[in-house]
C-alpha cells in the first residue's frame, strides 16, 4: 500500500500542490477536479476525454487537472456503470437487463448494431441515474475540495469569489 500512496503523491498530489503554489486558486482547482470527475463517471464509455475537453473549454478550466482526474477516475466509470443503469431502471420501472461482462463482450463481438439495439436503453437508464446522482455528489465534493486545497495551498491563496 505504501508504493501506491507514494506513486499517487508523486504523480497526483505533488503536481496539484505545485499548481496551487504557482497561483491556481483553490476554487479553480476544485472546480476543474469535480467537473472532470463528474464527466469521467458518465456511463457512455469512450466519451470522457472529449467531454472533458469541451467542458474545460466552455468553463475555462485547467485542462491538465481535468485530464489527470479523468484518467484516474477511469476505473470508477466501469464500477458505477451498473449502479447507474439499475437506478435508471428502477426510476422508469423497466425490467432489469442482464449486464454480466461476458454477455456484454459476447453481444458486442457478435454484432455492434445488435449490441446497440439490445443495450441502448440501458445507456439511457444509466444516463438517467448519472444525471440524478452526480450533480449533488459533485457539489458536495466541490466544497470539500475547496477547503482541502485552501489548507494545502500557500497561506495567501485567495478565497472563492
Amino acid at each position: 500500500m505504501g508504493r501506491v500512496r507514494d506513486w499517487l503523491r508523486r504523480k497526483v498530489g505533488d503536481p496539484l500542490l505545485a499548481l496551487l503554489k504557482r497561483g491556481l486558486a483553490p476554487h479553480d482547482l476544485a472546480l476543474a477536479a469535480v467537473v472532470s470527475l463528474g464527466v469521467a463517471v458518465n456511463p457512455i464509455i469512450g466519451s470522457t476525454t472529449v467531454l472533458c475537453l469541451i467542458a474545460g473549454r466552455l468553463l475555462r478550466l485547467n485542462h491538465l487537472v481535468m485530464q489527470t482526474v479523468n484518467y484516474l477516475a477511469y476505473p470508477l466509470q466501469f464500477i458505477l456503470l451498473v449502479p447507474f443503469v439499475r437506478l435508471g431502471e428502477q426510476l422508469t420501472g423497466a425490467e432489469p437487463l442482464p449486464l454480466s461482462p461476458s454477455l456484454l463482450i459476447e453481444e458486442f463481438q457478435r454484432s455492434f448494431w445488435g449490441f446497440v439495439a439490445k443495450f441502448g436503453l440501458a445507456y439511457v437508464h444509466g444516463l438517467l441515474g448519472w444525471v440524478l446522482v452526480v450533480p449533488l455528489a459533485c457539489l458536495g465534493l466541490y466544497f470539500i475540495l475547496i477547503r482541502l486545497f485552501r489548507r494545502l495551498g500557500p497561506p495567501d491563496a485567495s478565497p472563492a469569489p
